[in-house]
């Protein structure tokens, strides 16, 4: 008997069903054998255990049938094969042996990058509603001789904070539970080692990603008989979710990519798969954004602005974004404590509206940019003043504030309607605005909603995800040619699903370039650096063109008061820009090679290479030795990921001078082996190195 398999690269499982009709996984892996069963179909493991049929696997599936019994047995009803434009396509069904249910497991590959997506549907038949405790969208069983689980902390300021654990008898269980924000808690990225130590070109890891906007459960138990059970969903606690005949239940997507060469192939092929199917326009050159919060924040009116604009313009800024601040009448935006949700703009301020900052940003030649926090409003508002039910309380409960705040519930149809017409209001052509930093800052503390039934109150924490998105597609579609930037608080949201509508994220409210080099680095494990918006500020008062550096290789911007820089630095900032419009195709697009990992020594370094290995950027950064135990930085920087044989000519741009270094020319050998030596010396000091072919 041949399994069924769904293979993209080096991403392969398989499946086979037993004689009792039992959907079994036969391997999940490269190593996975793609010819007949090695054992007999029952010795493999269930591909989707229900509770109530093996005891000693956390059930993927969890349910109260209309009649009350909360057991579930699968069995398969056959799979459907077919192909999509990146690859194929397969659908098991699937249904209870006694209680009219299906269950529908798919899964999509795409063959380019070796991505494989998985997820679940689960459909009531019954003639009455059912409760859905859990509902994973996969438990795959993991092979490892030594497995690890490699995983990250957020938290405001200290988002994708790596952690790194060995995986013992027991669980390993993260969950997060913020709904609006939940990546602070949890980032839905991890890796997992089946074998111990990987390096960036050996050794078999697997990158795992749950694209869900809303509450998560990622876990990994040991199994009874050997390896790793995986479980990846939404939160289950809060969420038994009522389903009414007829309808069905989709659970988020999780994306599986395996390598049996290490990192470095894993995080270009993730990258690419990203640009291609997870942001919008991928493809595109990010602008160079200036905000002004970091300089003025509540404190500004409409000639500060038009300054600002014209300062855009000098750094060589593309996008001149108004942070908040602008709005509010009866209660104006001069602090957080009030104004949220009446976004008519504050005359005071702007005698001229929104319409008059965007006629300074086109007289100064730039584009202009508005900060929205649509989900949310201060009790102190008119918005909440005459419409008192549009919040997400439970009747006779307390309403807490956090940050002076409340959240507006999408699910009800009326609220979503308002928020859509939020944007609608700041997109209009009089304006101007093309960009849009689209901004949550609140947890949910009790969550209730009143467009739900009081027995359908457990539905909302899925609910209000879908609605979410569903306000977010509206926007899009509305105004296909606005480019958004997602924002929580800094990165409380980063998943694939909501990332999807918007083209790049606001990685952390913490600027500080020496934090920024390490949550870059391991963001950027997953995603793609043209979906990092990093801005220069004086945030830990580092030198302008280490600060300068660190954010090039990112999505490059800046949150600067002019006033506080001298002339000098001014012109540090005008030169990076420069370097950055010139340098952004590569470093936007091209493939990430890490050389020198910061986890590893007081230093950092890693470079972008171009398609057809013509050409790179290389970033070297020296950083404060916080721990002396580590290891020091080299006297030489290598740099592989060229091409051995070709001739390379090193320019070093130094941002102190206008004039580049002298050319040196090395080949891809030289370049790999022996290096170029590390400079300049010092904590807080950056080297950027541009390499081109050199012409035979």
């Amino acid at each position: 008997m041949e399994p069924i398999t769904l293979i993209a690269g080096a991403t392969r499982i398989g499946f086979c069903v037993d004689d009792d009709d039992r959907l079994r996984q036969v391997g999940f892996g490269p190593d996975l054998d793609t010819g007949t069963l090695v054992f007999a179909p029952w010795l493999y493991p269930l591909a989707y255990p229900t509770y109530g049929e093996d005891p000693f696997a956390a059930p993927a599936l969890r349910v109260t049938n209309a009649d009350g019994t909360p057991i579930t047995r699968l069995v398969c009803t056959g799979h459907d094969r077919g192909h999509h434009d990146g690859g194929e396509i397969i659908a098991f069904s699937l249904r209870d042996e006694v209680a009219p249910l299906t269950v529908r497991i798919a899964l999509r590959s795409w063959t380019d990058t070796g991505v494989i997506e998985q997820w679940v549907e689960v459909v009531n038949d019954q003639a009455g509603p059912i409760t859905l405790h859990e509902v994973a969208a996969a438990t795959p069983l993991l092979a490892g001789t030594a497995p690890h689980l490699d995983h990250f902390r957020g938290d405001w300021g200290a988002e994708f904070t790596p952690l790194h654990d060995r995986l013992t008898p027991g669980a390993k269980v993260l969950e997060a539970r913020a709904t609006t924000r939940p990546a602070h808690e949890v980032p839905p990225y991890v890796c997992y080692r089946p074998d111990g130590d990987v390096d960036e070109t050996t050794g078999r890891v697997l990158a795992a990603s749950l694209a869900w906007g809303g509450n998560l459960r990622i876990a990994f138990e040991t199994a009874r008989h050997g390896g790793v059970r995986a479980w990846f969903g939404h939160l289950p606690t809060g969420a038994d979710y009522t389903l009414d005949p007829g309808v069905t239940f989709t659970t988020p997507t999780v994306l599986w990519a395996w390598s049996d060469a290490g990192r470095r192939p894993l995080t270009q092929r993730l990258h690419r798969w990203v640009r291609a199917h997870a942001l919008r326009d991928g493809d595109r050159d990010r602008p160079v954004v200036v905000n002004n919060w970091e300089a003025t924040g509540f404190d500004f009116d409409a000639d500060r602005l038009d300054r600002f604009c014209r300062e855009t313009a000098e750094v060589g800024g593309e996008v001149f974004l108004l942070d908040d601040g602008w709005f509010g009448s009866e209660f104006p935006r001069d602090d957080d404590t009030q104004g949220l949700g009446d976004w008519a703009p504050d005359r005071r301020k702007l005698p001229d509206g929104l319409a008059g900052v965007g006629a300074s940003a086109a007289a100064a030649g730039v584009r202009f940019g508005v900060w929205v926090e649509p989900e949310m409003v201060n009790p102190r508002s008119v918005l909440y003043r005459d419409h008192l039910d549009w919040v997400v309380a439970v009747p006779g409960r307390e309403r807490r504030e956090e940050r002076n705040q409340l959240q507006l519930d999408l699910c009800r149809p009326d609220v979503a309607d308002h928020v859509v017409g939020v944007l609608d209001g700041v997109l209009t052509p009089d304006i101007g605005a093309d960009y849009v930093k689209w901004d949550a800052n609140r947890m949910v503390t009790e969550p209730g909603s009143t467009a739900l039934a009081a027995d359908r109150q457990g539905n909302w924490p899925v609910d209000v995800v879908h609605a979410t998105w569903a306000v977010m597609d509206r926007v899009v579609a509305a105004h296909p040619d606005t480019e958004l930037l997602l924002c929580a608080s800094g990165g409380g949201r980063m998943d694939l699903g909501t990332l999807s509508r918007f083209h790049d994220v606001w990685l952390s409210d913490n600027t500080d370039p020496v934090d920024r080099v390490r949550m870059q680095w391991h963001a950027a494990e997953f995603l793609p650096v043209a979906a990092l918006a990093a801005h220069v500020t004086r945030w830990g008062q580092r030198p302008v063109a280490f600060a300068c550096a660190v954010a090039m290789s990112a999505r490059f911007g800046f949150d600067l008061n002019r006033d506080v820089l001298d002339d000098d630095e001014w012109a540090v900032c005008r030169r990076a820009t420069a370097a950055y419009r010139r340098l952004r195709p590569i470093i936007q697009r091209g493939d990430l090679v890490r050389l020198v990992s910061p986890e590893h020594g007081p230093g950092a370094a890693l470079a972008f290479v171009d398609d057809d290995r013509t050409e790179a950027v290389v970033f070297a950064y020296r950083l404060p030795d916080r721990d002396t135990d580590r290891d020091p930085v080299p006297d030489t920087l290598r740099i592989v990921g060229l091409d051995r044989v070709r001739r390379y000519e090193v320019t070093t741009i130094d941002l102190g001078a206008d004039d580049p270094s002298t050319p040196e020319c090395h080949t891809g050998a030289e370049l790999a082996d022996v290096g170029i030596p590390w400079h300049p010396i010092g904590a807080c000091t950056a080297a950027i190195h541009h390499l081109t072919a050199a012409s035979d």
